[in-house]
């Protein structure tokens, strides 16, 4: 029953966003550094090539005071490996103290470090993308061993917990195997489909070598509807979510579809985009952007040296139209008020 009162909250302002057609945020994801212990085959933008400067904890609180005015009710923590962050302790306590929700996406290695702040988390995302053969080819040698540590970690302090698991060629044939491991650990499974890889500019985008073909995405993804169905509570993303992504029109290395687009696929109905409406990324570089896959695609306005009411407010007009990137599409389903995702994010987060 954890977050409860958020959850019921930030349901009623969707519905009055959507019946007032304003643009409020809801959830902020920020990237705090490009620091990684890990050396992922398929990371879309590379991080620990990158090398931006940490985020300073200082700018983070910035951030998050600026958008709790503008009526947040979620920070994510992401990286590179968040906990490598200096001040991470600290971030999330001020995150918390603020009376927001904060949650984190990491590979687990450096929980243990931080156990008081990861208490107070709403929801720690463990990535982990098979059984130990399978998730380390893609991961490096040991990432299995430290994220299952991590999931047994939060387990034991009891607190909310999923899987993110990376759908690519290696592990299409893993799904029910990465069930039986988020049973194991009381975890809600959490998939993602892979998108481009930046350069360490961010200038170039590539198609990375894990993609597979298109018709084993699909077959894939038929297994977890099917899956879906008969285990509802097991999933993060909804039915809806992932029949978008089967459904996908232009092929998987077709990252989006920008509005005239749309016309050269009359029989694909796209989930409308909310990005820059009711969530944002902030990168590294302090760039704000409406999605976390728009990362590096055009020249997005800074918040660490301009007016963050501001930057927000201009980020709305973006040209893409529809994708099939699950956490995004899946927001933009709660926002759309769909009834199979809005009942799926409060069952997958706890509340019966």
């Amino acid at each position: 029953m954890s977050g409860l009162k958020e959850k019921v909250i930030g349901g009623f302002k969707i519905a009055k966003g959507k019946l007032l057609n304003r643009c409020s945020p809801l959830e902020i994801n920020i990237h705090i550094t490009d620091r990684c212990n890990l050396k992922c085959t398929y990371c879309y933008s590379n991080f620990y090539k990158r090398r931006n400067p940490d985020i300073s904890k200082e700018q983070i609180l910035k951030i998050v005071d600026a958008f709790k005015e503008l009526g947040v009710l979620e920070v994510s923590l992401i990286g590179g490996e968040p906990f490598l962050h200096p001040d991470i302790s600290e971030i999330i306590d001020y995150i918390k103290d603020n009376g927001l929700m904060c949650s984190m996406v990491t590979n687990g290695y450096f929980l243990h470090r931080h156990l008081a702040a990861v208490k107070r988390l709403n929801m720690v995302c463990v990535s982990l993308d098979g059984p130990r053969e399978i998730n380390d080819i893609t991961r490096g040698n040991g990432s299995f061993e430290h994220a299952v540590k991590a999931l047994e970690l939060l387990k034991d302090n009891n607190v909310n917990r999923s899987i993110r698991s990376t759908l690519q060629k290696n592990n299409l044939a893993y799904i029910e195997d990465m069930m039986a491991i988020a049973v194991k650990f009381g975890a809600i499974l959490n998939f993602g489909l892979l998108f481009p890889q930046s350069s360490e500019d961010g200038q170039v985008k590539t198609i990375s070598r894990d993609t597979p073909e298109d018709s084993s995405y699909r077959q894939a993804l038929k297994k977890i509807i099917e899956l879906k169905k008969k285990y509802p509570s097991r999933f993060f993303n909804s039915v809806a979510n992932f029949k978008n992504a089967y459904n996908w029109p232009a092929g998987y290395t077709k990252f989006f579809l920008y509005n005239d687009e749309l016309k050269d696929y009359p029989g694909f109905k796209p989930v409308p985009c909310y990005g820059g409406r009711t969530f944002a990324t902030v990168d590294t570089d302090g760039r704000l952007y409406p999605c976390t896959n728009l990362i590096g695609y055009y020249d997005a306005p800074n918040v660490l040296n301009t007016d963050i009411k501001k930057a927000w407010q201009s980020i709305k007009n973006h040209p893409c139209k529809a994708c099939f990137y699950l956490s995004s599409v899946e927001k933009n389903l709660v926002s759309s008020l769909s009834m199979d995702a809005i009942w799926n994010i409060l069952r997958s987060k706890g509340v019966r």
